[in-house]
């Protein structure tokens, strides 16, 4: 393949292109590119230099200089923002065009003028202002995110490191997540089964017992995705269901090792909770005249019972432990989750690797934060190594 320079006459006058000669499969191919009107011809040949550089070592003619604005308006929400995940989509757009947000901060100054300095003033009001930790580091993560695809997109030449590398940022906070005892959650599961709550059954069966299944996880599970045959019982998590402006999304579970098999045991509680409820699913559908189920396993119980959205099983959640279990504390949906890794971790010789594997963890790590009985444990070990240090007789002298 070369490149060369060629001179075109037009009614506006002269101009150059690039032309492109190449040969493939032994037919000859050209392709053509005109350049501004009122480039020199030594300004040509030195276009027609770089691109043939540019060829020979994998990068691209410079493109022209863009701001942070217009590059994640025009192209990067244009090319790139369909391969992310609905949810992803919509955090991104809210950090974008929030009142306070990166648009005001950074969306006038050019790509080159986004440098550390920049970011940083950005971070810094955020923490003026009082925004969590966890809202400011996704901020930056966003910022780093478009700033490597417009390097990748040529549209950013970087020499160095990227200007959100070394930005210094608020600690995170030290979010305590609250469990419930072994005695607890079998009284939440009792009270719902004489209130016939089947819906809530399956909420605590399912995060508590069955794997710590996320409310997303939940709202999309399907009566397919379960296996009741004695031979191998199981429910296989494969999908998630989140809300999003646009409604209901359907997508993956939130990480590769979320989507996971987890082990049912024979007339075990929670085996008997699904079987329960798959035969009440199969009732409704064939008494209801416009039964709208879709298959999931969680749906409303009255109307045409639809499948409950995210949102309406946290409420459904939140409802049961203020009205019928008003003497246990009513913690967050999500802490039925940190429930089952304490429970996993209280049991003396469960396997982490059975915890991480049915939990949806890809590492013991992740699942070691939810183990809130280790602490309980370790203070205990810590008291009985005083109790033994008391009993001790001392020796002052020989």
């Amino acid at each position: 393949m070369k490149l060369y320079v060629e001179k075109v006459k037009r009614p506006s006058g002269i101009r150059y292109r690039i032309v492109r000669d190449w040969t493939r499969d032994g037919v000859r191919r050209r392709s053509y590119k005109m350049l501004p009107a009122g480039t020199k011809k030594a300004e040509a040949d030195r276009i027609c230099c770089q691109m043939s550089l540019n060829i020979e070592y994998g990068n691209y003619l410079d493109k022209e200089k863009m701001l942070f604005r217009e590059y994640y308006e025009k192209v990067y929400r244009e090319k790139y923002m369909g391969f992310l995940s609905p949810t992803t989509r919509q955090n991104y757009e809210q950090m974008y065009l929030a009142e306070d947000g990166i648009r005001r901060h950074l969306g006038e100054l050019f790509l080159s003028e986004i440098t550390t300095e920049a970011v940083q003033d950005m971070v810094n009001h955020y923490i003026a202002t009082g925004k969590a930790p966890k809202t400011i580091r996704n901020h930056v993560s966003f910022v780093s995110v478009v700033l490597k695809q417009a390097i990748s997109d040529n549209y950013l030449q970087l020499t160095g490191i990227l200007p959100t590398t070394y930005i210094r940022l608020p600690r995170k906070a030290e979010t305590v997540g609250h469990t419930y005892t072994m005695e607890q959650v079998k009284t939440m599961l009792a009270r719902a089964r004489a209130e016939k709550n089947i819906n809530v059954e399956l909420i605590v069966g399912l995060t508590c017992l069955g794997g710590g299944l996320r409310r997303s996880e939940l709202a999309g599970l399907r009566w397919e995705d379960i296996s009741l045959d004695e031979e191998n019982p199981c429910i296989m998590i494969q999908r998630a269901e989140v809300s999003t402006k646009e409604g209901v999304i359907e997508k993956g579970t939130k990480t590769e090792a979320g989507t996971r098999k987890v082990p049912l045991v024979v007339n075990g509680t929670l085996y008997k909770i699904l079987v329960r409820a798959r035969k009440r699913y199969f009732r409704l559908q064939a008494k209801a005249p416009d039964f709208q189920g879709e298959n999931h396993v969680l749906i409303l119980q009255h109307d045409t019972y639809t499948p409950m959205k995210p949102n309406r099983i946290y409420k459904t959640f939140k409802t049961f432990m203020q009205k019928s279990c008003p003497d246990l504390p009513c913690y967050r949906l999500h802490d039925l989750r940190h429930t089952y890794f304490s429970l996993c971790s209280s049991i003396e010789g469960f396997s982490d690797l059975s915890m991480i594997s049915m939990g949806g963890h890809s590492s013991i790590k992740s699942s070691r934060r939810y183990q809130h009985s280790i602490q309980s444990r370790v203070k205990a070990d810590a008291g009985r190594l005083n109790e033994e240090f008391e009993k001790a007789k001392s020796v002052v002298n020989s």
